[in-house]
C-alpha cells in the first residue's frame, strides 16, 4: 500500500492538505497589516519623497543625494541575504520568522523618524555622510523585519490560489496604507508651519504606526512546526539551491522589472508634477493618492484574471497596458492639470499587478525548491528578493540624482531649464515603458503552470505523509 493511502492529509506534518488551506479573514488581516510599514515607508514615502527631501528640503547637492542613497544599497548586498539565511536557521517557540518581527519593530519605527530630521550641518559632504549613516541604520532595521515577514507567505498556506488570495489581501491593505499616507501627508503639508516641520511630523506619526502593525503581525500569525523541525541546509547548500532554481529567477526578474517603473515614476513624479504640470507639493501628494486608490480598486480585477487565466497571463496584460500609459505621459502638455488625474487612474491596474503577482508566483516556486532539496528555505529567498527590491530602488534614486545635477536642475527654482525638464520627462515616460516591456518578455517565458504546481504539491504532500509515518521511516 502506498504511503499516501495510509496517512491522511489531516495527519501530515503540515496539518492540512495543500488544496484545503483556506485562511480565516482574521489571519489574512493580521498578516496583511504587517505590510503597512513596508508600504508606507520603502514603498510610498521614500521612493516618492526622499530624493526630493534631500535635494529641496535638506538642500543636499543632487549628485551627493544620489550617492547617499547608493551607499545604503551597497549595505543591502550584505544584510538582506544574511538575515534571510539567519531566519532559516532560527529555532524558537515562536517559530523561525516571528521573533525577528518582535526584535525589529521598535528600531524600524525609530530609524524612519530619524530619516526626516535635518541636522544643523552646513558642510555638504558631512551632511551626505550623516544621511547615509541614518539610511544604513534604517535599512538594517527594515531588513530585520521585512525578510522574515515575506518568508511567512509560503508557510501560511500551501494552496496555489489561496496564496494569490492571501497576497491580494496583503496588497490591498498595502495599497490602502500607501493611499492614506499620501492623503495624510498632503494634509500635513497644508497645515504645517513649514515644509521641514511637515516631514518631521510625517516621520514621527509613520514610525509609531510601523511599530504597532509589526507587533500585530507577530501576535496574529503562526508558523508551521514541521517546517521548523527540519534541519536547515548549510549556507553553501542553500545558495546552491537558489542559484539552480530557474523558475524562481523568472519571478525575481518579473519583480524587479515591474517595480523599477514604480520606483522611477515615484522618484521623478514629484519633480514632473511640480515643475512640468505646475502643482504644489500638497497636490502632488494627492495625485499619488489617486494612483494608489486606483491600484487598490484594481486588485479584485487582477485576482479575477489570475483565476480565469494563468498568473503570468494576467501579469503580461497588466504590464503591457501600463507601458502604454507611461508612454502617453510624453504627450501631456506643460501645465495640463486636467490630464494628470485620468492618467493616474489608468496606472492603477499595472501598480496592482506589480504589487501582487510576482509575490504570489514566487511563493509557488519555493515548492519547486522543496521538491529538489527537501528543505523549506523561505528566508534565504526572501533575503534575495528584499535585496533586489531595495537595491533597485536605491540604484534608481542614485542614477536620477546625478542626471538631474548634469541637466542643470536648480533646487526650488520657480522654473527649470529645458534640459532639466527633458530629463524629467524622459525618466517619467520612456524609461518605465521600456522596462515594462522587458517584464512582459520575462513573464512570457515563465514555465510554471497551475497544473504543474498542483502536481508538485501532491508529490510534496505524499512525501510529507510518508516521512510522518513511522512505518515508512518517518519520525
Amino acid at each position: 500500500m502506498a504511503p499516501e493511502q495510509v496517512v491522511s492529509s489531516a495527519e501530515s506534518p503540515v496539518g492540512r492538505g495543500p488544496h484545503d488551506e483556506k485562511l480565516s479573514l482574521g489571519r489574512k488581516l493580521a498578516y496583511g497589516l504587517g505590510d503597512v510599514a513596508h508600504s508606507v515607508g520603502p514603498g510610498t514615502i521614500i521612493p516618492f519623497w526622499y530624493l526630493f527631501f534631500l535635494t529641496d528640503i535638506a538642500r543636499l547637492n543632487p549628485a551627493l543625494a544620489g550617492l547617499t542613497v547608493l551607499i545604503g544599497g551597497i549595505w543591502d548586498a550584505i544584510n538582506d541575504p544574511l538575515v534571510g539565511l539567519l531566519s532559516d536557521r532560527t529555532r524558537t517557540r515562536w517559530g523561525r520568522r516571528r521573533p525577528f518581527l518582535l526584535l525589529g519593530a521598535v528600531p524600524y519605527g525609530a530609524t524612519f523618524v530619524l530619516m526626516w530630521l535635518v541636522p544643523p550641518i552646513e558642510n555638504q559632504l558631512l551632511l551626505s555622510l550623516y544621511f547615509a549613516l541614518i539610511y544604513i541604520l534604517f535599512d538594517t532595521a527594515a531588513t530585520i523585519v521585512s525578510c522574515p515577514y515575506y518568508a511567512l507567505t509560503p508557510e501560511l498556506t500551501l494552496d496555489h490560489d489561496e496564496r494569490t488570495s492571501l497576497t491580494a489581501y496583503r496588497m490591498f491593505i498595502s495599497i490602502i496604507a500607501g493611499l492614506l499616507a499620501a492623503v495624510g501627508f498632503a494634509f500635513i503639508l497644508d497645515g504645517a508651519p513649514d515644509e521641514r516641520s511637515a516631514f518631521r511630523v510625517m516621520g514621527v506619526f509613520s514610525g509609531a504606526i510601523f511599530v504597532a502593525v509589526t507587533l500585530i503581525t507577530f501576535l496574529g500569525t503562526q508558523e508551521r512546526p514541521a517546517f521548523q523541525a527540519e534541519p536547515p541546509a548549510s549556507p553553501r547548500e542553500s545558495l546552491g539551491f537558489v542559484m539552480r532554481n530557474r523558475v524562481w529567477w523568472y519571478t525575481l526578474g518579473m519583480r524587479i522589472t515591474s517595480w523599477i517603473p514604480v520606483d522611477v515614476a515615484s522618484a521623478v513624479f514629484t519633480y514632473f508634477l511640480i515643475y512640468w504640470i505646475g502643482m504644489r507639493m500638497m497636490e502632488a501628494s494627492l495625485v499619488q493618492a489617486v494612483i494608489l486608490a486606483s491600484g487598490a480598486l484594481s486588485l479584485p480585477l487582477v485576482l479575477w484574471m489570475t483565476r480565469r487565466w494563468e498568473k503570468k497571463t494576467a501579469f503580461m496584460l497588466a504590464m503591457g497596458s501600463w507601458a502604454l500609459v507611461m508612454i502617453g505621459l510624453l504627450f501631456v502638455p506643460q501645465g495640463a492639470r486636467g490630464l494628470v488625474y485620468p492618467i493616474a487612474i489608468l496606472v492603477g491596474p499595472g501598480v496592482a499587478a506589480a504589487h501582487a503577482l510576482p509575490t504570489a508566483m514566487s511563493a509557488d516556486t519555493l515548492d519547486v525548491d522543496e521538491l529538489r532539496s527537501g528543505k523549506r528555505q523561505e528566508g534565504v529567498y526572501a533575503g534575495f528578493e528584499v535585496f533586489a527590491r531595495l537595491l533597485s530602488t536605491k540604484l534608481v534614486v542614485a542614477t536620477i540624482g546625478p542626471i538631474l545635477a548634469w541637466s542643470g536642475y536648480v533646487q526650488r527654482a520657480p522654473q527649470q531649464n529645458p534640459q532639466a525638464l527633458a530629463a524629467i520627462r524622459f525618466f517619467i515616460a520612456v524609461v518605465p515603458a521600456v522596462i515594462l516591456v522587458i517584464a512582459v518578455g520575462l513573464a512570457w517565458r515563465y514555465p510554471l503552470t497551475r497544473e504543474e504546481h498542483q502536481d508538485i504539491q501532491r508529490e510534496l504532500a505524499q512525501r510529507r505523509a510518508a516521512q510522518a509515518d513511522p512505518r515508512f521511516g518517518g519520525s
